[in-house]
């Protein structure tokens, strides 16, 4: 039992290791050395594959920003070296052909003939190519491009019907008389349209052919009688006829119709006076100052047409109004003409002459 006792002990007591030394962590030289060896390599291959990666970067920013500027310089250099029209925006999906036919539409049959040209598929793309054109130039408001775009149409087919009332047009636009008839009497051929005859008899009111004009413009009427802008070419061309009831009644009917229209009131308003109209000019200014209070030349207008109806203080009243809407000097101005002669030595407008000598100097001294 003893000797088990002791046996017992031994198993515990009689071993002479330090159990401390043995398993507290010992980190040899060695080891230490390959763990230092590790992290620089560690080290380094991290350092590698990040330079690597900011390369990369760098490089790839490069590229997109290149391809950017590319990519928006490419037009531009297009556009320079291509005289011909690109829509400013997107297409229809049934002409975006058109995108890519531009590039080769000025360089099919560069030795080609000039005149009419076959019923050919090369031919009748190349000349909807530019209907295209023309017709997103006008949407963008570039008048001289779509004409260009649409006479390129009828060199090709001089026929085509549909082209020639917007080619008159243009022309008309461009008080291009000769042209612009030419090309709306071939509309007029193919339709009898109200703005097709309409233009037609301005264009001939620009060539002084007045009674083709007044043909076409009565013609115009009977199609649309309410038509404002037809009744003021009437009485543009019965004015220039010397019509002159006609053509009151004509700007009177347009300006019932327009009655915004400024410009055409002081036209009209000086028409009369020159018909010596007096009464009416009056009656109309009078009606017009209701309605327009802050132009000054429609007050110095209806005072000179009310001295000429010896309406003295209604001529003066008008003169008050009219001072006081523009710079004194420039009323002087008005003042000054010989159509006040007759009132210029009446007490109120000698007053209101001095008040605007008063002002003027008050102007030129203020600082």
């Amino acid at each position: 039992m003893n000797k088990n006792k002791d046996e017992l002990r031994d198993i515990y007591q009689s071993d002479s290791r330090d159990f401390e030394k043995d398993f507290t962590p010992q980190v040899a030289k060695e080891i230490i050395e390959e763990r230092q060896r590790d992290l620089r390599r560690s080290r380094f291959t991290a350092f590698f594959f990040g330079s690597v990666i900011i390369l990369l970067s760098v490089l790839l920013t490069v590229i997109v920003i290149r391809e950017y500027v590319v990519v928006r310089t490419a037009p531009q250099k297009a556009g320079a070296e291509e005289a011909t029209y690109i829509p400013r925006y997107t297409l229809p999906s049934d002409s975006t052909w058109v995108m890519d036919y531009r590039r080769v539409a000025g360089e099919l049959d560069p030795g080609e003939e000039p005149g009419p040209k076959p019923l050919s598929t090369k031919w009748v793309k190349k000349a909807a190519y530019h209907i295209i054109m023309g017709q997103q130039a006008l949407a963008v408001s570039e008048p001289e491009t779509a004409l260009e775009n649409f006479q390129q149409v009828v060199d090709i087919y001089p026929d085509m019907e549909g082209i020639h009332r917007a080619i008159g047009m243009l022309f008309l636009q461009q008080s291009n008389y000769t042209n612009a008839t030419k090309h709306l009497e071939k509309a007029l051929e193919e339709e009898e349209l109200f703005d097709v005859v309409n233009n037609l008899g301005t264009a001939y009111i620009g060539l002084e052919e007045y009674d083709k004009a007044e043909e076409n413009l009565l013609k115009a009427l009977a199609l649309q009688p309410e038509s404002p802008g037809c009744h003021r070419n009437l009485a543009v061309l019965y004015r220039k006829m010397k019509s002159d009831d006609q053509a009151v009644y004509h700007f009177e009917k347009y300006l019932d119709l327009r009655p915004g229209d400024l410009d055409t009131m002081q036209t009209y308003a000086l028409y009369l006076t020159k018909l010596g109209r007096w009464k009416e000019a009056a009656d109309f200014l009078t009606a017009l100052t209701r309605e327009v209070t802050d132009v000054a030349p429609i007050y110095f207008l209806l005072a000179q047409v009310q001295v000429q109806n010896g309406q003295e203080d209604k001529a003066v009243a008008a003169l008050q109004r009219g001072i006081q809407l523009i710079d004194p000097e420039l009323a002087l101005a008005w003042m000054s003409r010989e159509e006040f002669n007759a009132v210029r030595d009446s007490g109120e407008f000698k007053t209101l002459v001095d008040q605007l000598e008063i002002a003027t100097v008050s102007l030129e001294d203020a600082p």
